[in-house]
């Protein structure tokens, strides 16, 4: 457990270059990505940057949402706010024994948040999405220290988009 004994897991979709959003939204709808998102987090504490709060729209119900941002004025309705990753941890320490989730923070977004955060990560619930979407915000390059333990192949219903549903372990 790589921060004060809670399991810190990134939650993300992204295409074959790592591309995570094109103009502040998801550049693909796949309902079952959004339902695999849902199952991971409802019940937990999610943490996130403004941008991805902003490009919701809404606090995801059914979570403890924790939200950094630079901006000391910025608040937003259902929202928990932090002026830094530090603080938005240490916020949520309480909130998370709590939870239905007791044992883990789970950091959705964006780009920005993910590259602060990865050194702490201890899993990654990663959807590998068979697109080349050419966005302007991007996951990192996942370290060697993670394995893949998991994996699911899927094809949307709709969009006919392959994708994979992966765990990573450190």
């Amino acid at each position: 457990m790589a921060y004060q004994d809670l399991e810190v897991v990134h939650v993300v979709a992204m295409d074959q270059q790592r591309c995570i959003g094109k103009d502040n939204d998801l550049p693909w709808h796949i309902s079952a990505d959004l339902k695999h998102f849902k199952e991971i987090t409802q019940g937990g504490v999610v943490v996130m940057g403004r941008k991805t709060l902003e490009s919701m729209g809404r606090a995801l119900p059914k979570r403890v949402n924790w939200v950094i941002t630079r901006d000391l004025n910025w608040t937003f309705d259902g929202v928990k706010v932090a002026h830094s990753i530090e603080d938005a941890l240490q916020g949520s320490i309480n909130d998370v024994v709590i939870s239905e989730k007791p044992n883990s923070i789970f950091i959705i977004g964006g780009g920005e948040i993910f590259k602060q955060t990865l050194a702490i990560a201890d899993r990654l619930e990663l959807t590998h999405i068979n697109l080349d979407v050419q966005g302007n915000a991007h996951y990192p390059e996942v370290p060697a220290a993670f394995k893949k333990v998991a994996s699911e192949s899927h094809i949307d219903d709709k969009s006919a988009i392959a994708f994979e549903f992966a765990t990573y372990q450190k």
